[in-house]
């Protein structure tokens, strides 16, 4: 419903006076801070994190944690993060690897980054960075072929799947 609905039911069930405004703005502005700054929701869709989400359908719905420290985030967790190749789009990833840990990888498969940049089949993950993959390696556009991204990049992290399969 939009701001403009809300206050027009409002005024006809009664009068707009300034503890009713302050209640539909202060209502308003706790939900924009509290889905902004502590959990939201994401969908992911597509094959890319195959079978943990999406093995049955083609989105699912996850919650998100926005207060954890991207420095708290651990290989194995499955992360939001800012596209660090589409600047409006955000993806869904594991952590598979942080700073001064190694990837290694599969020397018939690389992908596009490893293979010009591995020595002896492993990556160093530099500081500030994370490793990211999707669970279904065939599917998925990854840190296999854009490299490490930026601990920054992180949104936060994922908790629970809320539907889709």
């Amino acid at each position: 419903m939009s701001s403009k609905r809300i206050l027009e039911w409002l005024n006809k069930n009664r009068p707009l006076n300034l503890p009713t405004i302050k209640q539909v703005v202060g209502i308003s502005l706790g939900t924009y801070l509290f889905t902004s700054r502590v959990l939201t929701t994401a969908s992911v869709s597509g094959p890319s994190m195959a079978p943990t989400y999406n093995a049955n359908s083609s989105t699912s719905l996850l919650l998100v944690d926005l207060v954890t420290s991207v420095t708290k985030v651990e290989p194995g967790e499955i992360v939001l993060v800012h596209d660090p190749e589409e600047a409006d789009g955000y993806i869904v990833k594991r952590v598979k690897a942080l700073a001064g840990q190694f990837v290694e990888h599969d020397m018939e498969n690389p992908g596009v980054f490893l293979a010009k940049h591995s020595y002896e089949g492993k990556y160093s993950v530099p500081t500030g960075y994370c490793w990211l993959e999707g669970d279904n390696p065939g599917n998925s556009t990854d840190s296999r072929k854009f490299g490490p991204v930026p601990l920054g990049l992180i949104r936060g992290r994922i908790l629970c799947k809320l539907l889709g399969s």
